[in-house]
């Protein structure tokens, strides 16, 4: 088939968005020819310039790249995103580039046939950009964003990241209640896709509209696990991969580690920056913990990975996640999460493959974590096994029965969209 595309955000070399993206048209252009229209390759929104590089030195068969470079009134409304201002002001800009990407497509289909229309990325649902208009069979998703996190963690926030979430909870509240655009969209989607289980069920209570949930991302590699790392080890590895600032809520895990009455045999590598890794390293030393954690900043992606694959558990303690690229990244690997129960880590984690912690309060979630830390260390065969159901769990998230999946999705949008039309 000839599918029209919007992945906002798309680079072969980068995680979360960009690599939805990305996945997505290095699968599906397998089966089908592919015109992806996208905004954004780099950090700013219209720098498309790596994509275009990769796309002179590599050009892929059946796939079209159309770079739609953001206008100086885009620009302009950006500004105080860019500058770390109003990091919100971004979707003022970014709605003015949908109207530019949308007046794109119209013209492509001047000459263009395409049997379908899929709006990939963004995944969060608060821009729905303007595609819906275009007449094709529509398919969106997988979408997500429906969730507010949760005020037993964000009231022990900073006052700074307490009145971020709340700001961001309060718009999104009222944006979820009151958006015609998004009401518009979602009657002209002939079948649409959520991220998690908890979108899944909000844009029916909110919206009365049927979705399949599916992860907006999930694993890209072969599966592989060093099995030497559970041969007598003298320590076990948990990792934190990511951005380091108050939605990923690494301090609640520090506070974890101070109840651990034996670390002997515990080490924590921190992988990754941001505006909270101070405040952390400071806690850190204040409580004695220096010595079992590895503050290792920005990695490149081979060295992240060796981490990876030496590591016995991962550890997601964050506010809010869609499906984190990390779950796809462990899973690959044979190694178990240790996560908050929310958000996409309720639905991919099963107690087979990792440990989930509920969330009633936040002191409650900080000693269930160093209760579940000191289980393991306790019981290290446990590692083992949850690294054997880990693997299994994998299976039903690779690439390989994605692509049928969404091939079968291609046909029930089509249907739907034949069935309204008549």
């Amino acid at each position: 088939m000839n599918i029209l595309v919007l992945a906002a955000f798309i680079s072969p070399t980068k995680g979360s968005e960009y690599s939805v993206g990305w996945n997505y048209v290095k699968h599906m252009s397998k089966y089908n020819n592919l015109t992806v229209v996208y905004g954004a390759s780099g950090d700013v929104l219209g720098d498309c310039s790596e994509m275009k590089q990769y796309d002179l030195e590599h050009p892929m068969p059946h796939v079209k790249f159309v770079a739609v470079h953001a206008s100086k009134t885009t620009h302009t409304l950006n500004y105080l995103n860019r500058k770390g201002i109003f990091p919100y002001s971004f979707y003022v800009a970014f709605k003015s580039w949908q109207k530019q990407a949308y007046q794109v497509a119209m013209e492509l289909m001047e000459t263009e046939h395409f049997d379908l229309c899929h709006m990939v990325g963004p995944i969060g649902y608060r821009e729905p950009g303007y595609f819906w208009k275009l007449g094709l069979p529509y398919m969106w998703g997988p979408v997500g964003g429906a969730n507010n996190s949760p005020w037993a963690l964000v009231k022990h926030l900073p006052w700074k990241g307490r009145l971020k979430h709340i700001f961001r909870s309060s718009v999104n509240t009222l944006q979820m209640y009151s958006s015609g655009r998004v009401k518009k969209a979602l009657r002209a989607t002939d079948l649409l896709l959520t991220a998690t289980t908890e979108n899944q069920r909000k844009f029916y209570e909110l919206y009365g509209k049927e979705s399949i949930y599916l992860p907006e991302n999930c694993i890209d590699a072969e599966i592989r696990v060093n099995e030497e790392k559970y041969c007598r080890p003298d320590t076990y590895n948990f990792i934190i991969v990511g951005r380091q600032d108050d939605r990923k809520n690494s301090l609640l895990f520090l506070r974890s580690l101070t109840y651990i009455k034996d670390k002997r045999n515990l080490h924590v590598d921190v992988v990754g920056d941001g505006p909270a890794r101070e405040a952390l390293q400071e806690f850190s030393s204040q409580n004695g913990l220096d010595k079992i954690i590895t503050w290792h900043g920005q990695l490149p992606r081979a060295k992240a990975i060796q981490l990876f694959n030496n590591a016995h558990i991962q550890v997601i303690t964050s506010i809010s996640e869609g499906n984190p690229t990390t779950i796809w990244e462990a899973m690959s690997y044979g190694v178990p999460t240790l996560s908050l129960d929310h958000c996409g880590m309720h639905d991919t984690i099963d107690d087979e493959s990792g440990i989930r912690i509920p969330i009633h309060s936040y002191e409650q979630c900080v000693k269930d974590i160093a209760r579940a830390i000191e289980n393991l260390l306790e019981h290290p065969a446990r590692f083992k096994h949850l690294s054997e159901g880990v693997v299994r769990r994998a299976e039903q998230y690779t690439w390989n029965k994605r692509e049928l999946v969404i091939l079968d999705f291609y046909r029930k949008t089509i249907d739907s969209f034949n069935k309204h039309s008549k």
